[in-house]
C-alpha cells in the first residue's frame, strides 16, 4: 500500500537527512501562504483500499510494536511562548494532525510541568529582529518562511542554531524531512518542522476539458513514465482554443503564476545554486542545468500561455478553477484553498481535477516537487535557557511518537481529503520524499540578478543559456563573493530598526 511505502520512504529519508545535515525565482511578491508543516489541511476518516488491492500488514506470529514509554521529565514551570503573525493555536476539531498535536500540547503540560503559550507577534520579521537585537526576544520560538531566514536572520545573529544545542534528534519521525534540510545552513540546522502532508509544486489538469477536447489522460502518461517535457510541450499547444475564431486563444493549454524555471531545474536534478559548508555556490554550469535552461527557453519562446500575474496574484489560480486553462502550475496547497468547496459546500472547481508531477527532463532519475519555500518553528537567540526550550518543543511535536506507520495514515488521510480522485492521492504520496527547498530566493540580490536578468534574456530569445551566463559571469562572481562578505547585521539595522526616513517625512 501506498501510505506504507511512504513509512519505509520516511525512514530513508530520515538517514539521508541526517547524512546531509550533520555534513554539510520567482521574484519575492507572494504573499505568506498558509503553514505547510503542521499539517493543518482538513481531513475526513482515510479511505481504506479495495480488499483486492491490501496485502497483510503482518503474519500471525508477528508482534505488535511496543508504544515508546515515556520519559520522566520536568521542566520546572516553563512557559515556552510561541511567535507568529496569527494564533497558531492547533484547532482538534481540523484535522488528524491537528488533533494530534493539541492532544499532545495538553499531555506534556499535563505531565512535564510547562507551559505553551501562543501569541500574536504581528510582523514577526520586524518583532524577531528589533527583539533579539534590543536583548528581549519577543518570544522564544516563532514561526518563519526558509527564505526569510537564510541567510540574513542566521548571519545577523537573530536566530539559535538549534543543531548545537545537542538535545533535538532531526532524525525522528515527528520532523519533516524537507524542512529540516531547508533549515540547514553551513551544516546548522536552525528550524524545527513539525511534520505534515507536504507537496509543493507540480500540474493541476482539468480532467473534464482533457476528456472533452480528447488529450491525453496525464496520469496514464505519468505512470508510464512518458510524462516528459516534450509530452508537457505538446499538450500546453494542443490545449489551446480559440473558441469564436477571433485569432485569441479562449481557453488556455497552460498557465503560469512563477517558479516555473525553477521546476524545470528541479525536474531534471539540477538547482542554480547548491549549499555547501561556507554557505552557497553556483550550479548553473552543469549538464541537468544547462538542459533545464535551453528547455525552458524553448517553452517560454515558442508555447503561447499565461504567464505571471495578472494584476492580483490568484488570477492564474481562477483562470484554471473557472475551465479556463487546461494546466496549471501551483503547489498543492491551493487544491484545499481555491479548488475544493468551503465547509458549507459553496465555491471551488466546478470541472474535474486532477494532479501530477512536472514533467521530468532527460537527465532526472525520477519526478520530483519543487518548493520555494517551507515554514518551521525557528528559535530566537538571547531566550532563557535555550536547550530546555528545545526540548519542550521536541516533546510537544511526538505527536504519533515513533509509529512511523501513523505519520503514514495521517499524511495519506490528509491528502485525500483535498484529492478530488485516487491518483492524486498516490501522486502526493510519492512526490513528498522528494520535495527539495531551493535556497535561493533567501539571497535577494542574486534571485533577483537570475530571474530577472539572466533568465529573462534566455526566455525572451536574447542570449542563449550559454552566452547568458558568459555575459553575466562577472556580475554573478562579484555577488557571490558579496555573499561571502556581506554586513547581514548591519542590513537588518538599516531595515527594521533604523529604516531610512520616507520621502517627504519630516526631519528635526
Amino acid at each position: 500500500m501506498k501510505k506504507k511505502l511512504l513509512a519505509l520512504t520516511l525512514s530513508a529519508s530520515m538517514l539521508m537527512s541526517m547524512a546531509a545535515c550533520g555534513g554539510e525565482s520567482a521574484d519575492d511578491q507572494t504573499p505568506t501562504p498558509k503553514p505547510t508543516t503542521s499539517g493543518t489541511q482538513s481531513t475526513p476518516e482515510p479511505t481504506k483500499a479495495e480488499e483486492g488491492d491490501k496485502t497483510p500488514d503482518a503474519t500471525p506470529t508477528e508482534e505488535a510494536p511496543t508504544p515508546t514509554e515515556e520519559p520522566k521529565l520536568d521542566f520546572g514551570g516553563r512557559t515556552v511562548r510561541v511567535g507568529s503573525y496569527y494564533d497558531m493555536t492547533p484547532d482538534p476539531n481540523k484535522d488528524i494532525f491537528n488533533k494530534a498535536f493539541s492532544d499532545r500540547i495538553k499531555f506534556v503540560e499535563d505531565n512535564y510541568n510547562c507551559k505553551i503559550e501562543f501569541i500574536n507577534v504581528g510582523d514577526y520579521m520586524s518583532s524577531y529582529v528589533t527583539s533579539v537585537l534590543a536583548g528581549d526576544p519577543s518570544c522564544d520560538v516563532g514561526y518563519m518562511l526558509t527564505y526569510k531566514m537564510l541567510p540574513a536572520l542566521i548571519e545577523g545573529g537573530i536566530l539559535q542554531p538549534i543543531s548545537d544545542l545537542g538535545v533535538v534528534d532531526f532524525d525522528k519521525p515527528w520532523y519533516l524531512k524537507s524542512a529540516v534540510e531547508a533549515s540547514t545552513y553551513k551544516n546548522k540546522v536552525y528550524g524545527m518542522p513539525l511534520m505534515g502532508a507536504d507537496v509543493q509544486y507540480g500540474i493541476f489538469w482539468n480532467k473534464t476539458l482533457f476528456k472533452q477536447y480528447n488529450l491525453p489522460d496525464l496520469y496514464e502518461l505519468y505512470e508510464n513514465d512518458q510524462w516528459t517535457w516534450d509530452k508537457f510541450k505538446e499538450i500546453a499547444l494542443a490545449g489551446n482554443v480559440d473558441l469564436d475564431g477571433d485569432g485569441e486563444n479562449d481557453i488556455h493549454g497552460f498557465n503560469q503564476r512563477e517558479n516555473l524555471i525553477w521546476s524545470f531545474m528541479s525536474s531534471n536534478g539540477a538547482d542554480a545554486v547548491k549549499k555547501t559548508d561556507a554557505g552557497v555556490e553556483l550550479a548553473l554550469d552543469s549538464k541537468e542545468a544547462q538542459e533545464a535552461l535551453e528547455a525552458y527557453a524553448d517553452f517560454m519562446q515558442n508555447v503561447p500561455h499565461l504567464g505571471g500575474w495578472l494584476g492580483d496574484w490568484q488570477s492564474q489560480i481562477w483562470s484554471f478553477r473557472d475551465g479556463q486553462s487546461m494546466m496549471c502550475y501551483e503547489a498543492w496547497w491551493i487544491s484545499s484553498g481555491y479548488l475544493n468547496p468551503n465547509a458549507d459546500g459553496e465555491g471551488g472547481m466546478q470541472d474535474e481535477w486532477g494532479f501530477v508531477p512536472f514533467p521530468k527532463g532527460p537527465s532526472a532519475t525520477g519526478y520530483a516537487s519543487y518548493g520555494k519555500e517551507a515554514s518551521p518553528w525557528v528559535m530566537l537567540n538571547g531566550i532563557e535557557n535555550p536547550e530546555q526550550v528545545a526540548q519542550i518543543i521536541d516533546q510537544i511535536y511526538r505527536i504519533f511518537g515513533d509509529d512511523e506507520e501513523a505519520y503514514a495514515d495521517a499524511i495519506e488521510a490528509s491528502f485525500e481529503a483535498n484529492a478530488r480522485d485516487p491518483h492524486a492521492v498516490e501522486v502526493c504520496l510519492e512526490l513528498m520524499p522528494t520535495v527539495k527547498i531551493s535556497p535561493l530566493m533567501g539571497f535577494t540580490s542574486l534571485n533577483n540578478l537570475l530571474n530577472q536578468e539572466v533568465f529573462s534574456s534566455i526566455e525572451k530569445g536574447e542570449n542563449t543559456p550559454q552566452s547568458a551566463l558568459e555575459a553575466y559571469q562577472s556580475a554573478l562572481d562579484s555577488m557571490m563573493a558579496d555573499i561571502q562578505n556581506h554586513d547581514y547585521n548591519k542590513d537588518l539595522m538599516d531595515t527594521y530598526v533604523n529604516p531610512p526616513e520616507e520621502e517627504g517625512e519630516a526631519t528635526e
